[in-house]
């Protein structure tokens, strides 16, 4: 689950809000309105079920299996993984191509199969 978050507009994402007195001053604190984080929750993203973020799967992927990929093979899962979100759902791209590149045997799988739960 990820938040779906908005730069704050009192301190356009600088953290910090400032303040100028009358007599000349210049105060800054964290800013009051995002509570010093620079953004505001906007709303929740859910993904649909087994949708995963690129990072995941590139966090599964076997660095021995991955070099002994053909170099379209390691092209595609560039491409793959550029999307952003894989979907490993049953007859999806993402899964049926990292499955037939890896081979059901392989440790790529069995890690991306665990993902799965």
């Amino acid at each position: 689950m990820d938040y779906l978050k908005i730069a704050c507009q009192h301190c356009m994402g600088a953290k910090v809000f400032t303040q100028h007195k009358p007599e000349g001053d210049v105060i800054i604190n964290p800013c009051p309105y995002c509570e010093g984080e620079g953004y505001m929750t906007e709303g929740l993203l859910t993904l649909p079920a087994n949708v995963f973020e690129s990072y995941l799967i590139l966090e599964e992927l076997d660095p021995t299996e991955y070099n002994a990929l053909t170099d379209a093979q390691k092209e595609g899962i560039s491409l793959l993984l550029s999307c952003g979100k894989i979907d490993l759902n049953e007859g999806k791209v993402g899964k049926v191509r990292l499955w037939a590149w890896f081979g059901v045997e392989s440790t790529t799988i069995a890690n991306l199969t665990a993902l799965l739960g």
